[in-house]
Protein backbone atom coordinates (compact mmCIF):
# COMPACT_ATOMS: atom_id res chain seq x y z
CA UNK A 1 0.00 0.00 0.00
CA UNK A 2 2.42 2.46 0.56
CA UNK A 3 5.11 1.75 -2.50
CA UNK A 4 1.54 2.27 -4.48
CA UNK A 5 1.55 5.89 -2.40
CA UNK A 6 4.56 6.58 -3.00
CA UNK A 7 4.33 6.00 -6.60
CA UNK A 8 1.05 7.50 -7.68
CA UNK A 9 2.05 10.90 -5.39
CA UNK A 10 4.12 12.49 -8.35
CA UNK A 11 1.47 10.93 -11.00
CA UNK A 12 -1.54 13.17 -9.20
CA UNK A 13 0.96 16.51 -8.51
CA UNK A 14 2.27 16.04 -12.32
CA UNK A 15 -1.31 15.86 -13.75
CA UNK A 16 -2.51 19.23 -11.50
CA UNK A 17 0.28 21.04 -12.44
CA UNK A 18 -0.95 20.54 -16.27
CA UNK A 19 -4.40 21.63 -15.49
CA UNK A 20 -3.42 24.55 -13.64
CA UNK A 21 -3.35 27.02 -16.71
CA UNK A 22 0.15 27.67 -17.62
CA UNK A 23 3.63 26.64 -18.21
CA UNK A 24 6.84 26.99 -16.61
CA UNK A 25 8.96 28.81 -18.09
CA UNK A 26 11.87 26.12 -17.75
CA UNK A 27 9.37 23.70 -19.33
CA UNK A 28 9.30 25.54 -22.38
CA UNK A 29 11.22 23.60 -25.15
CA UNK A 30 14.87 25.58 -26.50
CA UNK A 31 14.08 26.92 -29.86
CA UNK A 32 18.08 26.15 -31.22
CA UNK A 33 17.21 22.72 -30.28
CA UNK A 34 13.98 22.40 -31.64
CA UNK A 35 13.45 23.24 -35.26
CA UNK A 36 9.90 25.34 -34.71
CA UNK A 37 9.24 27.06 -37.89
CA UNK A 38 6.66 30.35 -38.51
CA UNK A 39 4.47 27.94 -40.26
CA UNK A 40 4.31 25.90 -37.05
CA UNK A 41 3.45 28.66 -34.66
CA UNK A 42 0.99 29.90 -37.01
CA UNK A 43 -1.15 26.63 -36.80
CA UNK A 44 -0.62 26.65 -33.30
CA UNK A 45 -1.41 30.25 -32.56
CA UNK A 46 -3.61 31.76 -35.41
CA UNK A 47 -3.56 35.19 -33.72
CA UNK A 48 0.24 35.46 -34.18
CA UNK A 49 -0.23 35.01 -37.88
CA UNK A 50 -2.31 37.91 -38.30
CA UNK A 51 0.25 40.79 -39.19
CA UNK A 52 -2.29 43.61 -38.20
CA UNK A 53 -3.77 42.42 -34.79
CA UNK A 54 -6.97 44.84 -34.18
CA UNK A 55 -6.56 44.17 -30.06
CA UNK A 56 -2.74 43.80 -29.97
CA UNK A 57 -1.70 47.29 -31.47
CA UNK A 58 2.38 47.88 -30.91
CA UNK A 59 4.81 45.44 -31.88
CA UNK A 60 7.67 47.08 -29.09
CA UNK A 61 7.73 48.10 -25.75
CA UNK A 62 8.79 51.84 -26.52
CA UNK A 63 6.15 52.04 -29.02
CA UNK A 64 3.75 51.21 -26.28
CA UNK A 65 5.23 53.33 -23.76
CA UNK A 66 5.11 56.50 -26.39
CA UNK A 67 1.18 55.90 -26.85
CA UNK A 68 0.52 55.73 -23.29
CA UNK A 69 2.13 58.59 -22.56
CA UNK A 70 0.15 60.35 -25.18
CA UNK A 71 -3.25 58.68 -24.07
CA UNK A 72 -2.42 58.32 -20.22
CA UNK A 73 -3.62 55.50 -20.82
CA UNK A 74 -1.92 52.19 -18.65
CA UNK A 75 0.15 49.38 -21.30
CA UNK A 76 -1.03 45.75 -21.23
CA UNK A 77 1.89 43.50 -22.20
CA UNK A 78 0.52 40.08 -22.82
CA UNK A 79 3.67 37.55 -22.79
CA UNK A 80 3.37 34.38 -24.58
CA UNK A 81 5.17 31.43 -26.56
CA UNK A 82 5.42 29.46 -29.15
CA UNK A 83 3.44 26.40 -28.67
CA UNK A 84 2.12 26.99 -25.52
CA UNK A 85 -1.49 25.43 -25.39
CA UNK A 86 -2.55 28.03 -22.61
CA UNK A 87 -1.23 30.42 -24.38
CA UNK A 88 -3.80 29.76 -27.21
CA UNK A 89 -6.64 29.06 -25.07
CA UNK A 90 -6.01 32.71 -23.58
CA UNK A 91 -6.70 34.16 -26.39
CA UNK A 92 -9.31 32.66 -27.83
CA UNK A 93 -11.49 32.35 -25.20
CA UNK A 94 -10.67 35.21 -23.08
CA UNK A 95 -9.18 38.12 -25.34
CA UNK A 96 -11.15 37.59 -28.05
CA UNK A 97 -14.55 37.48 -26.73
CA UNK A 98 -16.62 40.73 -27.40
CA UNK A 99 -16.37 42.44 -23.53
CA UNK A 100 -13.38 41.54 -22.89
CA UNK A 101 -12.21 43.12 -25.94
CA UNK A 102 -13.86 46.04 -25.79
CA UNK A 103 -12.29 46.59 -22.45
CA UNK A 104 -8.55 46.07 -23.40
CA UNK A 105 -9.12 48.08 -26.91
CA UNK A 106 -10.82 51.23 -25.07
CA UNK A 107 -8.02 51.16 -21.86
CA UNK A 108 -5.00 50.00 -22.84
CA UNK A 109 -2.19 50.33 -25.16
CA UNK A 110 -1.68 46.77 -25.94
CA UNK A 111 1.71 44.63 -26.94
CA UNK A 112 1.52 41.10 -27.72
CA UNK A 113 5.55 39.84 -26.76
CA UNK A 114 6.74 36.35 -27.72
CA UNK A 115 9.19 34.79 -25.29
CA UNK A 116 11.90 34.39 -27.83
CA UNK A 117 11.54 37.23 -30.19
CA UNK A 118 10.89 40.06 -27.08
CA UNK A 119 13.43 38.06 -25.01
CA UNK A 120 14.78 41.18 -23.36
CA UNK A 121 11.60 42.78 -22.32
CA UNK A 122 10.77 38.83 -20.99
CA UNK A 123 13.71 38.81 -18.91
CA UNK A 124 13.34 42.36 -17.78
CA UNK A 125 9.71 42.03 -16.68
CA UNK A 126 10.65 38.61 -14.80
CA UNK A 127 8.28 36.79 -16.62
CA UNK A 128 7.94 32.96 -15.36
CA UNK A 129 5.19 31.11 -16.14
CA UNK A 130 3.25 31.41 -19.60
CA UNK A 131 0.87 33.12 -20.28
CA UNK A 132 1.45 35.91 -18.23
CA UNK A 133 -0.40 39.87 -18.73
CA UNK A 134 1.21 41.97 -16.96
CA UNK A 135 -0.07 45.88 -16.56
CA UNK A 136 2.31 48.68 -16.59
CA UNK A 137 0.79 52.07 -15.70
CA UNK A 138 1.91 55.81 -17.68
CA UNK A 139 4.30 56.22 -14.96
CA UNK A 140 6.32 52.79 -15.76
CA UNK A 141 5.26 51.21 -12.59
CA UNK A 142 3.91 47.75 -13.00
CA UNK A 143 0.04 47.43 -11.79
CA UNK A 144 -0.64 43.74 -11.90
CA UNK A 145 0.58 40.67 -13.18
CA UNK A 146 -1.73 38.19 -14.13
CA UNK A 147 -0.17 34.37 -14.60
CA UNK A 148 -1.14 32.13 -16.55
CA UNK A 149 -4.97 31.23 -18.10
CA UNK A 150 -7.81 32.80 -16.51
CA UNK A 151 -11.56 32.42 -17.49
CA UNK A 152 -12.83 36.04 -18.68
CA UNK A 153 -14.88 37.18 -15.82
CA UNK A 154 -11.85 37.16 -13.51
CA UNK A 155 -9.68 38.65 -16.55
CA UNK A 156 -12.14 41.22 -16.60
CA UNK A 157 -12.22 42.29 -12.70
CA UNK A 158 -8.42 42.21 -12.29
CA UNK A 159 -8.20 44.61 -15.59
CA UNK A 160 -10.70 46.89 -13.99
CA UNK A 161 -8.91 46.58 -10.44
CA UNK A 162 -5.71 47.99 -12.91
CA UNK A 163 -7.28 50.44 -14.06
CA UNK A 164 -8.54 51.62 -11.11
CA UNK A 165 -4.99 51.54 -9.87
CA UNK A 166 -3.88 53.44 -13.06
CA UNK A 167 -6.21 56.35 -12.70
CA UNK A 168 -5.22 56.98 -8.63
CA UNK A 169 -1.17 57.39 -10.02
CA UNK A 170 -2.51 59.15 -12.10
CA UNK A 171 -4.15 61.64 -9.95
CA UNK A 172 -1.88 61.96 -7.58
CA UNK A 173 0.83 63.51 -9.39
Amino acid sequence: MRRYFVLTTPLIALVAIGYQGFVYAEEAADPSTEAVTSADFALVNPAAAEKDDPLFRHSTYPAAWTASQQSNRPILVYVSMPNCPHCVKMVERTYELPEVERLVSSSFETIRADRYTHAELVQKLHVKWYPTTILVGPNNKVLDVIEGYVESKAFQRRLQTGLAASTTQTQTR
